[in-house]
């Protein structure tokens, strides 16, 4: 393995802990350097691919890359397993076409469910979603999460969080999961958060919070609303996603936009995690891991074919 692949590995699964302020500053020197930047997106992708399997799939794919590669492959599935060892939460879906969603106690990520809809992560909060034909129903274990959710009246969204269900068609709303009485805040649209198991609900207009205790939902006062109305996180977790959607994504933040040169690099598969606010340096990471070529203009940045 060499020692640039090893540095790789070691900064994609630091950076997806708990990174000091040191941390960061050191990774970005790191990541300046020729040849960090495309080592560290194939490190990248390893470790994301690694924490989708189960400890035994992990294993058995440990095993089989150390007798056919004999090295770096091996190392980054090994790397994996002990991020997981020591507490990151990630598990298999419970329907092979439904894959998990998570986040460890890592800065707050957001992640792109199969039917559009959007769920940020936040305080070591995760996730499972558990999609069927007849309604997109997601777990939320811990910690704090805001949902953006696609409007779909054949099948609504509902929300587990404790002994809450919140059920919506097509709505932003933020559910706090850190004590045993879940609270729910809507932002947009409408809910209706109830106690799990029972016929006791309420319904939400804009502003408005419920806390869901055994004895059912109530009303929050707004004065004291124990929810931060935090604005969405410009993180963004791609697992893959389109190129084009991701460009889309950094143009809406951005005053300088990124360009593909080749409309047909649209639907080029991009996975990782991106800070879209950056729109240079997000140009520079995309082309790393895409092979592409990213060259710097007056009004835009571009992104082409090598």
């Amino acid at each position: 393995m060499r020692s640039v692949e090893r540095e790789a590995a070691e900064w994609a699964v630091r950076m997806r802990g708990t990174p000091s302020e040191a941390d960061r500053e050191a990774f970005e020197q790191w990541y300046a350097k020729p040849g960090n930047a495309e080592a560290f997106a194939m490190s990248e992708d390893d470790v994301a691919v690694a924490r989708t399997a189960s400890r035994a799939r992990i294993d058995a794919k440990a095993r089989t890359e150390r007798r056919s590669t004999g090295g770096f492959r091996w190392a980054v599935a090994t790397i994996a397993a002990v991020g997981i060892a020591l507490g990151f939460a990630w598990h298999m879906a419970r329907q092979s076409d439904t894959p998990q969603i998570a986040a460890g106690p890592m800065l707050p990520g957001q992640l792109r469910l199969a039917d559009g809809s959007t769920v940020t992560l936040m305080d070591g909060a995760w996730a499972e979603p558990q999609f069927s034909e007849t309604e997109r129903r997601i777990r939320l274990h811990g910690g704090r999460a805001r949902f953006d959710v696609a409007h779909d009246s054949a099948r609504p969204f509902i929300v587990v969080a404790g002994i809450s269900e919140t059920k919506a068609l097509g709505t932003v709303f933020e559910v706090d999961a850190r004590s045993n009485a879940p609270k729910v805040k809507l932002v947009r649209g409408s809910v209706e958060v109830r106690l799990g198991g029972t016929a006791k609900t309420v319904r939400l207009v804009p502003g408005e919070s419920a806390e869901v205790s055994e004895s059912g939902p109530r009303l929050i006062p707004a004065m004291t609303s124990p929810l931060p109305t935090a604005e969405p996180t410009t993180m963004l977790a791609a697992d893959g996603l389109p190129l084009g959607a991701v460009i889309e994504a950094a143009n809406k933040v951005n005053s300088r936009p990124i360009r593909l040169a080749d409309p047909a690099l649209t639907s080029l598969p991009v996975t990782g995690r991106f800070d879209v606010t950056n729109g240079a340096r997000l140009a520079r990471k995309l082309a790393a891991a895409l092979g592409l070529q990213a060259t710097d203009g007056s009004d835009a940045i571009t992104l082409s074919k090598k």
